[in-house]
Order: C-alpha cells, then sequence, then structure tokens
C-alpha cells in the first residue's frame, strides 16, 4: 500500500508541475529504541482506551527476557525499552511513537488535506517534501 501511495503523491505533484524530494531510509534496530514513557504519552494524547493503556503499559514495563546462544542460557534481564520484534501490534505502536511527530512537522507533502509525507512498512520509511528546505527541517 506505502508503494501505491508514493507512486500516486509523484504521479499527483507531477501533474501539478510540483516537485517531490524523497528519503528512504531502513531504521535498523529502531524497534529497540522506543521509549516507553514517550510511547506512552503518545498512546495518551491519542485517547487510547484506557483499560487497553493500561495493559500495554504493564506488558511492556513487565517484559522479562534472556538470550539463548549455543544452547547456553543467560539470567533473566528486564526489558527497558523497545517494542517487542516480531510482535502484532509492534508496527503499529513504533508508527505512533514515531510517525505522529514527523506529521505533525507539517512540512511533507499533501494531497488535498491529506497528509502523505511519511510512509513507514515496520522499520522501512519514506518521507516525502515538496522542497528541499522542507526536507532538511527538524
Amino acid at each position: 500500500m506505502c508503494t501505491m501511495v508514493m507512486k500516486e503523491t509523484l504521479s499527483y505533484y507531477a501533474a501539478n508541475k510540483g516537485t517531490v524530494y524523497c528519503t528512504q531510509l531502513d531504521a535498523t534496530k529502531a524497534f529497540d529504541r522506543v521509549n516507553y514513557c514517550k510511547l506512552f504519552r503518545c498512546l495518551v494524547n491519542r485517547k487510547l482506551p484506557s483499560v487497553v493503556l493500561r495493559l500495554l503499559v504493564f506488558m511492556y514495563t513487565n517484559h522479562n527476557t534472556r538470550v539463548v546462544w549455543n544452547g547456553v542460557q543467560s539470567r533473566w534481564f528486564r526489558v527497558m525499552n523497545g517494542v517487542k520484534q516480531g510482535g502484532v501490534l509492534s508496527p503499529i505502536l513504533f508508527c505512533v511513537y514515531l510517525l505522529k511527530s514527523l506529521a505533525e512537522a507539517n512540512v511533507g507533502c499533501y494531497i488535498g488535506s491529506s497528509f502523505v509525507g511519511v510512509l513507514a512498512y515496520a522499520d522501512d520509511l519514506v518521507v516525502l517534501a515538496p522542497t528541499a528546505t522542507a526536507m532538511r527541517s527538524d
């Protein structure tokens, strides 16, 4: 779907004699770097139902794991940040965490009133902007 949205955005801007600058990113280890406090603040701001929010807070703040390498197991340790690799909700939580702030910067491409400045599939991102200045902005 992201590819289709990107192609349609490029076609729209080309038909209207505009330009689009594109940056493609593979946010390696991005899921590991999600800060829980910021994530939960984003979810509160999106008015997520409190029962769902409490469940996610419990799941993420009480997550313990261990490493197994060559059949040797480490001690259990608490996971202090990041969303679960392979988790069904992880791409959604990552998008809420990262893409919301990019969309609020108000510098990407629009088709009508629809923001299409950031497209994502898991940790692969495409940032679209109508000017080079907008692409370089914070």
